[in-house]
């Protein structure tokens, strides 16, 4: 099912959808997706992966994360990419990657959990870097970042935080200020598997967000590890015709300190309670730039109509989550749960979210 084209009619509109395995396998029409798999720049897949596959999605870049979908109908689930005139499949040091005018999708798995962290992480950062100078697409709006055993032990130090320091060393190769181009991130960790990073970037700067209920993460104590994590609560993306927002993954977190340990339920509630903040804070911008264009306020971003995916340590967790998640925000929600480490090992759920604005001159409808 297409979810949150933000205009049906336009065909060069950057959109998502959720991609099950019968759509991969050519046994529901790729028409269901607005101008079929032509347009697909990327697929992010969690748990079985699909087999089978269609000659037309069998090309597409294809992160496959080796975390389990927790939900008793499927094995497997993902996240389709759709742009305009998408390109051909390209490779560069190691990424998949397409794109069409706009926006580039990449995605690449390096390594194993035996690798030390901060190098396999600062080079994969250096390639996606390169490649973006390369290519002409300057600005990363989103990455997505899973690696095996999280929390295990690298060279005296939690693999999490040799991530942070691989990927920071990256970012200050670069010369790049942290605080105007961290991007929208998640950094999950699985069970089995290495390193798999999969991104979006683009030719037009995003809108860097943060939540005032929290310290931003680049600005984190040394207590967290010697490099702070390197990524911005949310990125606003301007398109010609929507705003994207892409909101990172967020967990039960109150200025720097993590909140309500031992409690999932009361975590969700404190996670959506800085998913709220964030979404406060992009409907701030959006109010500008209407008001910058003197048009009338449009509707914004709605929490409960935003494309979800939740994170949980303990499977045992998720029917309390969607049970939290159904009070706060109804029953009609578009989520998808996965079984995942978050990066810390005291909390137990984080959830990332994406939508849609329409950015016409009338009738503005949030996705």
């Amino acid at each position: 099912m297409l979810m949150n084209n933000p205009e049906s009619s336009s065909a060069h509109a950057l959109c998502f959808a959720r991609l099950f395995a019968e759509a991969c396998r050519g046994f529901a029409p790729a028409s269901q997706y607005e101008g079929g798999f032509e347009r697909a720049l990327g697929v992010v897949w969690f748990g079985e992966p699909p087999t089978d596959c269609s000659p037309q999605m069998a090309d597409v870049p294809f992160m496959s994360v080796p975390m389990p979908v927790l939900q008793t109908d499927r094995t497997g689930a993902g996240e389709l990419w759709l742009g305009g005139a998408v390109s051909a499949t390209k490779e560069f040091e190691g990424i998949r990657y397409r794109a069409d005018d706009d926006v580039l999708f990449g995605t690449i798995t390096i390594g194993g959990k035996d690798n030390h962290m901060a190098v396999d992480s600062q080079s994969v950062y250096e390639r996606m870097f390169r490649l973006l100078d390369q290519a002409g697409y300057p600005y990363l709006w989103r990455t997505w970042n899973f690696l095996a055993d999280i929390h295990g032990n690298d060279q005296g130090l939690e693999r999490y935080r040799q991530f942070n320091v691989g990927r920071q060393a990256a970012y200050d190769a670069r010369q790049q200020v942290v605080e105007s181009s961290a991007p929208a991130a998640c950094a999950l960790g699985m069970r089995d598997g290495g390193f798999c990073v999969g991104f979006l970037a683009g030719r037009v700067a995003p809108i860097l967000l943060e939540n005032p209920r929290q310290v931003s993460a680049y600005h984190y104590p040394d207590t967290y590890g010697p490099r702070s994590p390197t990524f911005s609560r949310a990125t606003l993306i301007p398109l010609v015709d929507a705003y994207l927002l892409l909101i990172s993954g967020t967990a039960s977190i109150v200025g720097h300190e993590s909140r309500h340990l031992g409690n999932v339920r009361a975590q969700t509630r404190e996670t959506l309670a800085n998913i709220s903040e964030i979404v406060a804070q992009a409907n701030d911008r959006l109010n500008d730039a209407w008001a910058n264009d003197r048009l009338p306020q449009g509707p914004g971003f709605m929490l409960a109509d935003l494309q979800l995916r939740v994170y949980v340590r303990r499977p045992e967790d998720a029917d309390a989550v969607r049970r939290e998640l159904g009070v706060c925000l109804g029953k009609n929600l578009n989520v998808c749960f996965v079984r995942a480490d978050v990066c810390r090992q005291e909390l137990l759920v984080e959830i990332e979210a994406s939508g849609w604005v329409r950015r016409t001159h009338g009738d503005r409808e949030a996705r």
